[in-house]
């Protein structure tokens, strides 16, 4: 026993990798506690690169390999343009669609401390005010509790909107984080990819499937979602123009939105829009909206996503859904696309070592 304690392992224990081991899960620590706050743009930067990558690559065989920085700097801008540029034309359309519904909803406000209700007439559904104004006239209690429950919302908005503005500057800051971090991801992402995979745990063969896996997995997820969520928002607001519905854009922006949430998706727009056209007395447009709703915008996300994500990635139902829900609750908006892409990795880690501990079996069967 002594002579174990004296030998050059228990001094190399001592005197490197204890110290070793110390140091770096210090600096491990506190590379966690710089970065923890732009996990989120740094993840997004590398989603958009992901998505970008095939066009950097054609723009650098057109340049020349020796010109990656100049491929990545034309990339950035063009994400830029095609990204920043209409999200800015886009979120002016919405500003003042919204802004026309927060104007609507508190003139209705004042349309109930005026004292006849004409103005509550103006603005709701004819058919929709002749049943309330009776009743309001017979139990003015309703009439508070609807008072009530529209300066609940209106307070509301404008916390949200409050909200937004202020964190204008985060949010500037953010997008900041993820140009330049998309730039740098492009540009030496083949050393980036390399150096990852020089860390895996796996044999070389391993590593190039894991990196392959992951390539297929993230493609398919986020692919699958975005164009699953554009074409329902897209085909949700026809449906909500033809009907003669008001604001079609803002509300094909939330389904789309909305597509990209399990358990929430495009019904939660276009079931309300049905239900005040059957109120408003217009049961055609109800019909309608309700048929293409039914028939049209929610089926498409029920082939169109299981082509993308499990039939492309070879991934079950099963862990696609638990993954995108458990991602949501667990990193928000991000986790859709993150969840199933760690359970798919994390079952390729399950299936190296199911591949690794059946062929230690059979060789401590051996002879």
């Amino acid at each position: 026993m002594d002579d174990f304690k004296n030998s050059g392992v228990v001094q190399r224990i001592k005197g490197w990798i204890l110290p070793f081991v110390f140091l770096f899960l210090l600096l491990a620590w506190l590379a966690y506690i710089t970065l923890a706050s732009l996990f989120r743009p740094i993840v997004w930067a590398m989603l958009f690169a992901f998505i970008s990558y095939p066009t950097y690559q054609f723009l650098l065989r057109k340049l020349g390999d020796h010109r990656r920085t100049l491929a990545a700097s034309l990339m950035t801008l063009l994400v830029i343009a095609l990204v920043v540029l209409p999200s800015l034309a886009a979120g002016y359309v919405i500003s003042r669609e919204v802004l026309g519904l927060f104007g609507r909803v508190n003139d209705l406000m004042g349309g109930f401390d005026a004292t006849k209700g004409i103005s509550l007439e103006k603005l709701l559904p004819e058919t929709l005010a002749q049943e309330l104004l009776p009743l309001f006239s017979r139990y003015p209690f309703m009439k508070e509790w609807v008072q009530q429950a529209t300066t609940w919302g209106v307070s509301n908005l404008v916390r949200l909107a409050h909200s937004f503005l202020g964190s204008s500057a985060t949010l500037l800051y953010h997008q900041l984080i993820i140009f330049i971090v998309f730039f740098f991801v492009l540009r030496d992402g083949h050393l980036i990819l390399k150096y990852f995979g020089d860390i895996l745990p796996f044999m070389s063969e391993e590593r190039q499937e894991f990196i392959e896996r992951a390539n297929v997995v993230l493609r398919a997820v986020v692919f699958g979602v975005i164009v699953t969520a554009g074409v329902q928002g897209l085909l949700g607001a026809l449906g909500w123009w033809f009907v003669g519905l008001a604001s079609p854009f803002l509300a094909g922006a939330l389904m789309a939105l909305l597509a990209m949430i399990p358990f929430v998706g495009t019904p939660t727009v276009w079931g309300p829009g049905a239900i005040y056209l059957f109120i408003s007395g217009d049961i055609k447009g109800g019909l309608i909206l309700l048929l293409w709703g039914l028939g049209v915008v929610s089926t498409v996300d029920n082939f169109l996503k299981p082509y993308f994500i499990s039939g492309k990635a070879k991934m079950s139902t099963l862990l696609t859904f638990l993954g995108a829900f458990g991602g949501l609750a667990a990193w928000g908006f991000l986790g859709i696309f993150l969840g199933p892409l760690v359970l798919s990795l994390f079952v390729f880690f399950l299936d190296s070592y199911r591949e690794a501990w059946n062929a230690y079996q059979e060789e401590q069967r051996l002879p």
